[in-house]
């Protein structure tokens, strides 16, 4: 296979799997008018369409699909032998741009990346935090750590632990207004809710009746309510890395502890499976280790 025709399968792959020219073509770091020539240089030399495009999206003809399923199983092995030979004889090195929610990186990634960054010198790490949903494509991240179900995407991603959520009050607060026994208690409670769509509840429908809560406090950030429990605010349910050292301490107390909410899944999602560098691979497994 000549060079050429590797790059052109890439930028073909990359296509499909970010969704749009322009996209592909900041993933591969080139001109959306590049991508656009391999593309239609690939479907002359083939003698085949492989996909339709409109002003709107792009989709894969049926001989499209069928190649995009064999080139991808290719660039797989490709990339399974190429981290094989990197993380087995080579330094991982790079720089590393992770995304994460705000209140895990304070809590968990802040605590835990030194300890990274010396098993692995070379690395430079860049990281983004913020609680909204970031574009991995567009701002050039490697790695994003999502919590919560995850919307249909082209990202992949892997999942790490899940991560269990609890009942919490102030003493102060329970002292005022009483223990609910019960979730449908709830409903007569002052609620802060977390806003953003990601972790929202399943568990608002007990047998056929609707429970409605509500509250003076709704925020995007799970360290806001945290603390105005703290102070006696009222009464949320919020992941436990963000309440555990309050609840260590008496500033909260678990409650409704007969009633375990799912817990949210914690995942890594990266750009593509076909390059997937060592350096992504290592922080992975080292959330995986230290996440358990």
């Amino acid at each position: 296979m000549q060079q050429y025709d590797f790059i052109a399968l890439r930028s073909f792959v990359a296509v499909v799997e970010v969704g749009s020219f322009k996209g592909a073509a900041e993933f591969l770091q080139v001109s959306t008018a590049a991508i656009s020539r391999r593309i239609s240089g690939l479907e002359s030399t083939m003698g085949v369409k492989l996909l339709n495009r409109t002003t709107r999206q792009i989709d894969l003809t049926e001989a499209g699909r069928q190649f995009y399923q064999d080139v991808t199983e290719i660039f797989v092995s490709l990339d399974q032998a190429w981290e094989k030979v990197q993380l087995g004889t080579a330094t991982i090195k790079g720089t590393l741009r992770i995304a994460a929610p705000l209140s895990f990186g304070m809590s968990k990634l802040s605590p835990a990346l030194p300890n990274f960054m010396r098993r692995y010198p070379e690395i430079e790490v860049q990281l983004q935090l913020s609680d909204g949903m970031t574009d991995l494509v567009a701002d050039g991240i490697d790695v994003a750590i999502r919590i919560g179900k995850l919307q249909d995407s082209s990202l992949v991603a892997t999942h790490i632990s899940d991560i269990e959520r609890v009942f919490c009050a102030s003493a102060a607060y329970l002292q005022r207004f009483g223990e609910p026994q019960s979730l449908l208690d709830l409903s007569t409670h002052n609620w802060l809710q977390y806003s953003l769509g990601s972790v929202k509840e399943q568990w608002r429908i007990v047998g056929n009746r609707p429970l409605v809560l509500s509250g003076s406090l709704t925020s995007n950030n799970g360290d806001v309510l945290k603390d105005a429990i703290v102070q006696g605010i009222g009464i949320s349910l919020l992941p436990k890395f963000i309440v555990e050292q309050a609840l260590a301490t008496g500033d909260l107390q678990e409650i409704l502890m007969d009633y375990k909410p799912a817990p949210l899944g914690l995942y890594a999602l990266r750009p593509s499976r076909l390059y997937t560098p060592g350096k992504v691979k290592v922080l992975i497994d080292y959330l995986a280790e230290i996440c358990v």
